[in-house]
């Protein structure tokens, strides 16, 4: 049985997110919008959105490298195809 999440927690939760993440603004590479945000320091999101396509691609990741090899993956693709799964 699942436990319901009282308004206090999901605030107290809201709130750890907010004050622990940073959030950078959006660049243009390659034909995609990038953008990144940091959770805690070293949880990764990322979200690339192709300018030509509209695909949006999101990814999360709890490292660094593993990270930067999906960036370089993204910016060598074609923004005009899309991306498989």
């Amino acid at each position: 049985m699942q436990k319901k999440t009282s308004q206090t927690q999901k605030s107290q939760i809201y709130l750890d997110i907010q004050s622990n993440s940073t959030s950078y603004l959006p660049v243009n590479r390659n034909g995609w919008w990038i953008k990144f945000s940091v959770y805690n320091s070293y949880n990764i999101l990322l979200i690339f959105t192709s300018m030509f396509t509209g695909q949006t691609i999101v990814r999360y990741y709890d490292n660094e490298d593993d990270a930067v090899k999906f960036i370089n993956y993204v910016m060598e693709s074609d923004p005009a195809e899309e991306i498989p799964h």
